[in-house]
């Protein structure tokens, strides 16, 4: 396997303890599971006995086995993988069980999300796991209650109402626009966060129109909050709950309805990437954002919760404040790219942390200076498109390292790559996360295939990114569209 790009040793700065640290984790053999194998990736540039279990190979999946160990249901029993479309079918499935049986001892699956069925079936069977009992997250799980929970902690608070599935229904576009003087969020309060089919940004009365046929049309619909629509960037703050208090990253800046993204497909608040080097606001700002991100961790940490979590904000440029929109109580989306610029940095990632938490791993660090490591950044970025319009992959497209003459427009391969370390030229970028393999089936009822990785700025605000990028993120889904075509 590949020598890891980092050395976990540079971290003594942070963690004196750092190799004692490490050993104690590798007595505990982890196996994550999920259906997007590069989202797990980091551990494995500090760890020796954690591996990773998948469902398809993918183009990055090939690059991935160069660094750690990874099972691939699709390659020995490919009938069954195309039924596998979540990690709850996975956890029941006999061939998932027999696999898990023929280790000694059975490693301790590690999960990025986890439900209460999840969590049942695990229990049942009898397998050790790694992540939070839902019970210890139930008043941030839903939009609804997470509101209530901000206003009940004494933090600040986004003007908003709830309203039942008739009230809503019964409401009219006039209405709702007087009320909220104007543009209007109506998201569903009653839904796990983490979607993005649960948010409406009502602008015109035919937006209002197609959020109320389309909420008339679900039947588990219940409740709705709705708040004015606020003009500013749409961010996002990771949080890590430990027994010595909160720690927390910085503000980033989320990609959000970005047009070359969405590839046609209706805005309807489709989180796509973050950019960590866009800072559009005062530093008081991310003392506002971090207060919020302690406030509901201490909270969390009474439920029992540990590891790592996700707030997102909304901030109000106008007004200069920042307000709490949901919380993520799990890995988030812009985790991963995080992690990559602490390695960068020679800062321990939040993963390492979250590691700690769960398997009661003591340490000497130092709280407050790993605080201000993980609140370091540098220019990079990373985001997504939305698959639709792409049935199926056509095009040998390989998973690695990228360079883009902007003066000639030419497009090359330079070859695998999997980290930020990798990206040495000014425009280099990586192309990763679940790269479809040639001829095989792309699902459409998803938001986001795989994404670009940046090592500086892209973004101009939440929803517009700079040229470059958007003529790369063109390039290349028409590329696909055009040869799904030739088949």
């Amino acid at each position: 396997m590949n020598q890891s790009p980092y050395n976990f040793r540079d971290w003594k700065e942070f963690i004196p303890d750092i190799e004692s640290v490490i050993r104690q984790i590798n007595q505990t053999a982890i196996l994550s599971v999920g259906i997007t194998p590069y989202t797990r990736i980091i551990p494995a540039f500090f760890l020796n006995n954690y591996s990773i279990y998948t469902i398809h190979r993918s183009s990055d999946v090939d690059i991935m086995e160069s660094y750690l160990r990874m099972h691939i249901l699709s390659d020995y029993h490919p009938a069954i993988a195309k039924k596998i479309h979540g990690t709850g079918y996975l956890i029941g499935n006999h061939v998932f069980q027999a696999f898990l049986r023929s280790f000694r001892p059975m490693p301790k699956l590690m999960f990025y999300t986890m439900t209460e069925k999840i969590a049942q079936d695990l229990n049942r069977l009898g397998i050790p796991w790694i992540g939070n009992d839902t019970k210890t997250f139930e008043e941030v799980k839903y939009k609804g209650t997470f509101r209530v929970l901000v206003k009940k902690l004494g933090l600040p608070a986004l003007p908003s109402e709830q309203y039942g599935r008739e009230a809503f229904l019964g409401s009219s576009f006039e209405e709702l626009w007087e009320k909220n003087s104007g543009a209007f969020v109506v998201q569903r309060a009653d839904k796990e966060t983490g979607g993005n089919e649960g948010t409406f940004f009502i602008h015109t009365k035919e937006d209002f129109v197609r959020c109320v046929q389309l909420l008339q049309a679900d039947a588990d619909f219940q409740f709705v909050v709705i708040a004015p629509f606020i003009v500013g960037q749409s961010t996002s703050m990771l949080g890590c709950v430990m027994p010595e208090g909160t720690l927390s990253g910085p503000l980033q800046l989320q990609l959000i309805d970005v047009p070359q993204s969405l590839h046609g497909v209706p805005p309807n608040g489709i989180f796509f990437g973050n950019d960590l080097g866009f800072t559009a606001w005062e530093p008081e700002i991310e003392v506002q954002a971090r207060k919020v991100v302690e406030g509901i961790g201490a909270h969390l940490s009474k439920q029992g919760y540990k590891g790592i979590f996700g707030i997102d904000f909304l901030y109000d440029k106008k007004r200069n404040k920042i307000y709490p929109n949901e919380c993520n109580p799990r890995f988030t989306g812009s985790l991963t790219v995080h992690s990559l610029m602490m390695l960068e940095l020679g800062v321990p990632p939040l993963e390492l942390f979250h590691l700690m938490a769960h398997l009661n791993i003591k340490s000497s660090y130092d709280f407050e200076k790993v605080n201000m490591g993980l609140r370091r950044r540098l220019p990079c970025a990373h985001i997504a498109f939305s698959p639709q319009n792409i049935p199926f992959m056509n095009l040998p497209l390989l998973a690695g390292v990228y360079s883009f003459d902007p003066v000639q427009s030419v497009l090359s391969y330079k070859g695998p790559g999997i980290s930020l370390a990798d990206i040495k030229g000014e425009h280099d970028f990586l192309l990763i996360d679940t790269v479809p393999s040639m001829k095989t089936a792309i699902e459409q009822k998803v938001p986001r295939l795989f994404k670009f990785i940046f090592k500086r700025s892209i973004a101009k605000s939440s929803y517009e990114i700079d040229k470059e990028a958007g003529y790369l993120l063109e390039r290349f889904s028409l590329s696909l569209i055009e040869a799904a075509k030739e088949k």
